[in-house]
């Protein structure tokens, strides 16, 4: 019953030796935290204060212009004034500050006036507009047609017939054309007569055969030949054509009265 348990008395020892211990790495977790919390401001502010220093930068930087751009426009403003200045000086013998009133008393009171003259301008532009509108549809559709009648050659037989006259013009004199101009009546009958049906069948069939001829040389038909040809009826009809055409030909004609 004396006896006393070993481990019964070690163990109050033990954790009354531990409690400060315990308190010890409580503080160091404490000051490690507070450590942190000074340092994350120190960065905060570090940052701030680069971004207070790139402000200010900048600031200096926009101020070097602005002294920069009043040392440029200085001397130009004042060579502006100076010339100014001068144009004034030399318009004060012809414009005076009554003039300059005056006109501008005048200017106010036309106010109304131009107002009705820009509203006329507009109108005057709304009318151009509908003109060049309709002018543009005018223009193609002549366009068109000129292209039309070039592809149909009416340009070109324009063209040659204005070298013709002019060959005309240069080659015959005055007296020429009035002794045209007397027998133009003449000229026209005759004319008249050579379109007809008959005629131009005629003249058709001779140029043929004077063409048959040309292009087939033969050999110069002997008396007997042209003897025998003359059993063709078609041969004495047209022999005896070619000899009224001539005794037509040698009648003695009435000269026709000039015409006035």
């Amino acid at each position: 019953m004396s006896e006393t348990n070993p481990s019964t008395d070690v163990m109050p020892v033990q954790a009354t030796g531990g409690q400060p211990a315990t308190t010890g790495a409580l503080g160091a977790a404490a000051a490690g935290d507070a450590n942190a919390a000074i340092l994350a401001r120190l960065d905060a502010m570090s940052a701030q204060m680069a971004v207070m220093a790139e402000q200010v930068a900048r600031a200096d930087a926009a101020r070097e212009q602005w002294a920069e751009l009043i040392e440029t426009l200085v001397p130009v403003s004042r060579d502006v004034m100076d010339m100014a200045t001068a144009e004034l000086s030399e318009l004060e013998e012809d414009v005076t500050i009554d003039d300059v009133t005056r006109f501008a008393r005048t200017s106010a009171r036309s106010v109304p006036q131009l107002t009705a003259m820009m509203d006329q301008l507009g109108s005057f532009s709304e009318l151009g507009a509908e003109i060049t509108s309709i002018s543009g549809a005018g223009m193609a559709k002549l366009t068109d047609v000129l292209q039309a009648a070039e592809d149909k050659g009416y340009f070109m037989f324009a063209r040659e017939g204005a070298a013709i006259a002019d060959r005309i013009v240069t080659t015959y004199s005055e007296d020429d054309v009035r002794a045209l101009g007397d027998n133009v009546v003449t000229i026209i009958n005759a004319v008249k007569e050579l379109t007809q049906p008959e005629v131009m069948a005629l003249l058709n069939r001779t140029a043929l055969t004077i063409q048959e001829v040309e292009e087939t040389p033969i050999e110069p038909p002997s008396m007997l030949s042209l003897v025998k040809s003359m059993r063709d009826p078609q041969t004495r009809r047209g022999l005896a054509r070619v000899l009224s055409m001539l005794h037509t030909v040698g009648e003695e004609s009435q000269p026709t009265p000039p015409t006035r």
